[in-house]
């Protein structure tokens, strides 16, 4: 039962950062948007995020806030499984009708804006380790496994 209860609490502190992950996006931007697209990937100790604001089908990138860093972080820490790893980059996309949803990707090498050296990789591997298995063939050879895994 300890372990149901367990889950319970991590599905309840993820439902809470990405609310205030919303929020702190919704917050960082002036009034008259139709939808934000908010965009974090991490590695290593290495952070990006990217908010963009369709106002009237005009999309234009703006500066999310600084507090947006540490709840992708946060957020990263708390959905690491052992041996699965976490996730590489998170989208989180809000309606101008309060609609919002977030999407995680554990699998596919994050879209970064800058090239990002392999020993970002091979950090990220250190703290949030991922068993064989469950390294993407994209990410072996970063991590100086050449193509062993899957």
């Amino acid at each position: 039962m300890p372990e149901a209860l367990g889950g319970l609490d991590l599905i309840l502190r993820r439902s809470e950062l990405e609310t205030a992950l919303a929020r702190e996006v919704d917050g960082s931007v002036s009034a008259g948007w139709r939808s934000l697209r908010f965009e974090g990937r991490e590695a290593g100790t290495v952070s990006e995020v990217q908010l963009f604001v369709d106002r009237n089908g005009v999309v234009k990138k703006e500066e999310p806030s600084d507090h947006s860093f540490d709840l992708v972080e946060e957020l990263r820490k708390l959905m690491y499984r052992p041996g699965y790893g976490t996730w590489f980059s998170l989208t989180v996309k809000i309606g101008d009708q309060g609609q919002a949803e977030t999407h995680y990707n554990y699998d596919e090498e994050a879209a970064w804006t800058f090239p990002l050296s392999d020993q970002s990789y091979v950090e990220d591997q250190q703290r949030f380790p991922r068993d064989p298995e469950h390294i993407p063939a994209w990410l072996a050879p970063k991590l100086g496994l050449g193509g062993a895994s899957n």
